[in-house]
């Protein structure tokens, strides 16, 4: 035991670095309960506990030291080899390996009843060789996959001790070397000294690994990360230009829908004047008719405001509030109503009398709305018949505003394969303003829905979860 060589004394060095360095993987790799890293750490703990059973042979029952241990040593190859295939995700059916290894252990008991014999030392000797074999091909093959360095190491590791235990094995066959001879066999010693650098390039490479791919997913994390940037910036971007393009649809119908309000307010300014300018003036129609003229006032500084509210870039953050869904309704056909009496558009909408209320922002389902309305409007165009109607219902939880419209409805391949591009337009800003009008929807938890109708035409439907209590049957 004084020899630094003994062998003995390095098989036990070796199967407690096993045991220890099978431990300190896991407590490193974050204490796995499942998957493919307590898998190769049980493994490794199961190659300690076979050899240091091999270790005490001669000094513990047979039992132990050679069925149990060698049953062990087989069963650590196969789980190394399973927990390397479930990182390639080509994993064995559990009941094939574990019905060899218990085939293996019940040909050691009840086929040998002399365990010295050197028919079971060959059949050992080549089982081992077989399971190493099968281990070093997995490691190769997840090398290969990973194409990392780190993993080729593994495969060294395990390509070292198949070699020496297919040298032990012929030894075994020539009868230069059996299962009894620990101390004296150079087989043994070889088989000693490599089992140490196999645990030294095993566990290297195998630490290696993990830190590779966690340097990969933080990599494909970062990268993830800035692509969801630029989309980001890019979606405010469009959704800037996209009312930019709206405003400019709609300059035509600004300077009425601003006019109107004002000339109506001169008018009953000038009807004031001419009533305090009589003998008697009466009060009470005064009062009335300034009161209509700031009516008609804050009706005008609202629709300036309203329009430079939908010019202005969205805030980062969105405050959702409880609105009445029928307000984003009106505001949208305020915006497009001049634009539908130039277009020859007729417009009609159904809502229900009691209001249904949403969790949103009112500007973006406002700005929502006018896209899906503005690509009906440019859909119709050309037919006899320019109808849209506009449409709302509520079940128990959801609300949703249905737009349809007599145009040619939705190319088949634009349902089947992207509904978000879809459009039934030709301007290629359509396809952009549902994919948008479909992010504004998922802000708030709902979705756009496309279909066409019987015949022709197209139906869009904007769903939203339905605030709490305000459902109807």
């Amino acid at each position: 035991m004084n020899n630094p060589l003994d062998i003995i004394t390095i098989f036990r060095v070796s199967a407690l670095l096993f045991l220890l360095l099978s431990a300190m993987t896991w407590m490193m790799l974050g204490r796995p309960r499942r998957g493919a890293t307590l898998l190769w750490c049980l493994g490794g703990a199961l190659v300690g506990v076979s050899v240091w059973l091999i270790s005490l042979r001669n000094q513990i029952s047979d039992f132990w030291s050679y069925s149990v241990a060698q049953t062990l040593f087989l069963g650590s190859f196969l789980v190394l080899s399973q927990s390397l295939r479930m990182d390639m995700h080509r994993v064995w059916r559990w009941p094939w390996p574990v019905a060899a290894v218990l085939t293996y252990g019940a040909t050691i008991v009840l086929g040998f009843d002399d365990k010295g014999a050197q028919d079971l030392a060959v059949l050992v000797r080549l089982v081992n060789c077989a399971g190493l074999t099968i281990l070093t091909v997995s490691a190769w093959q997840l090398a290969h996959q990973e194409r990392s360095r780190n993993a080729w190491f593994m495969t060294l590791g395990y390509g070292l001790m198949t070699a020496s235990m297919g040298i032990a094995a012929l030894a075994t066959m020539q009868g230069l070397a059996n299962l009894e001879t620990l101390q004296s066999s150079m087989v043994s010693h070889i088989l000693g000294g490599t089992s140490l650098l196999t645990l030294l390039l095993s566990y290297m490479g195998y630490l290696g690994l993990a830190l590779e791919r966690s340097l990969r997913q933080n990599m494909a994390l970062r990268q993830s990360q800035w692509q969801s940037q630029q989309w980001h910036e890019r979606s405010h971007a469009l959704a800037l230009r996209d009312r930019q393009h709206t405003l400019g649809v709609l300059a035509n119908s600004l300077g009425h829908a601003i006019l109107q309000p004002l000339t109506a307010t001169s008018l009953q300014l000038q009807i004031v004047r001419r009533m305090l300018q009589t003998a008697t003036p009466d009060a009470q129609k005064v009062q009335t008719s300034l009161v209509q003229v700031v009516q008609g006032l804050r009706r005008s500084a609202d629709m300036v405001e309203h329009i430079r509210s939908f010019l202005r870039p969205a805030p980062t953050a969105v405050t959702a509030a409880t609105q009445p869904l029928q307000s984003v309704v009106q505001d949208a056909h305020d915006l497009l109503r001049q634009a539908l009496i130039y277009q020859g558009v007729t417009l009609h909408i159904c809502l229900p009398p009691n209001p249904l209320y949403v969790r949103a922002e009112r500007l973006p389902l406002t700005q929502a709305l006018v896209q899906v309305l503005r690509n009906a409007m440019q859909a119709v165009q050309g037919r006899v018949h320019r109808t849209i109607g506009v449409s709302m219902a509520a079940s128990a939880t959801e609300v949703w505003i249905e737009v349809t419209d007599s145009g040619p409805g939705f190319v088949h391949h634009w349902l089947t394969s992207n509904p978000a591009h879809a459009h039934p337009s030709t301007d290629p800003m359509a396809g952009m303003g549902l994919t948008m009008t479909r992010g504004i929807l998922a802000q708030f938890q709902g979705r756009l829905s496309l279909e066409n109708l019987d015949g022709a035409g197209a139906r869009v439907r904007m769903t939203l979860p339905l605030q709490a209590g305000q459902g109807t049957d």
